[in-house]
């Protein structure tokens, strides 16, 4: 890749990170409640782990530790990176239509895709920081036992990021077009929370839903997480989970760039790019 392009490309990044680190800190107000809210949905699952975990065994949870408490909470925060994965493109987007930028940041010298990449690295890293210090607050208040193998915890978010991402383009290529209303966002989102094994292991499903919980790359991406995080598994030991997300990346992000590229160019033929 050309130096000349990937200095600038590193710097139009940094100031989309810097231009979300100012605006998350001018709100205040916001930015207490967020991390409350978050503290409190932690909490949520923490007590009624602690309630349900009294007296009683959980053979389905053995292979990630058996501890009810680890599992939800590892569950509850990994459905912040679902949410951010799915809704960071088309959140942009929508941001921007409402201030009124969006058409401004489009005759800059930033395409379109610059301008959606440079704003996730800034959601992901606001996921990342917020996350790791609520996780780190409950699991010290509960003295929940983990056995974290980080490299292949952070192998593993990574490809279920970019998997996930795909989808988000879809979601974002839609958006454009029906303005309200994604129905792409709205099956997945769905699916993970009833199908993934957020809140209760996927064997307690029917066997023709477990069939559906298996085509979802969250499904394999929970359970590879739990295992690295609660156990210390190692690459090698997720190998068949990371080789779908894997796969799963290789499919939904050519079809991602695809949906959003039609709704990109519907949207701007009808006039309607800037609308929201």
């Amino acid at each position: 890749m050309n130096e000349a392009y990937v200095a600038p490309s590193i710097y139009k990044g940094w100031l989309f990170i810097k231009r979300g680190f100012l605006s998350m800190l001018s709100y205040r107000t916001a930015l207490l409640l967020g991390l409350l809210s978050g503290l409190v949905s932690l909490l949520q699952f923490g007590f009624m782990a602690r309630f349900l975990s009294e007296g009683n065994t959980f053979p389905l949870l053995a292979q990630y530790g058996g501890n009810l408490l680890t599992y939800l909470i590892i569950g509850s925060a990994f459905t912040g990176f679902v949410a951010v994965s799915l809704n960071s493109f088309q959140g942009t987007i929508r941001a921007e239509q409402q201030m009124g930028t969006l058409e401004y940041l489009l005759m800059s010298a930033t395409p379109l895709g610059g301008i959606l990449l440079y704003s996730a690295l800034w959601n992901f890293l606001n996921t990342l920081l917020n996350t790791a210090v609520l996780f780190l607050f409950v699991t010290v208040l509960f003295n929940v036992s983990l056995s974290i193998n980080l490299l292949a915890a952070g192998v593993i978010l990574l490809f279920t990021i970019l998997s996930l991402s795909g989808i988000g383009l879809m979601s974002a290529g839609v958006i454009m077009i029906t303005k309200r209303g994604d129905p792409v966002n709205w099956v997945f989102t769905t699916l993970t929370g009833l199908l993934s094994g957020v809140l209760f292991p996927v064997e307690m499903l029917p066997h023709y839903l477990q069939a559906v919980s298996s085509i979802l790359p969250t499904t394999h991406a929970l359970r590879a997480l739990r295992l690295t995080l609660t156990r210390g598994a190692s690459l090698t030991e997720v190998t068949p989970e990371l080789a779908f997300l894997v796969i799963t990346s290789c499919l939904t992000i050519p079809l991602g760039l695809l949906v959003f590229h039609l709704g990109f160019d519907r949207a701007r033929k009808t006039g309607s790019l800037g609308e929201y």
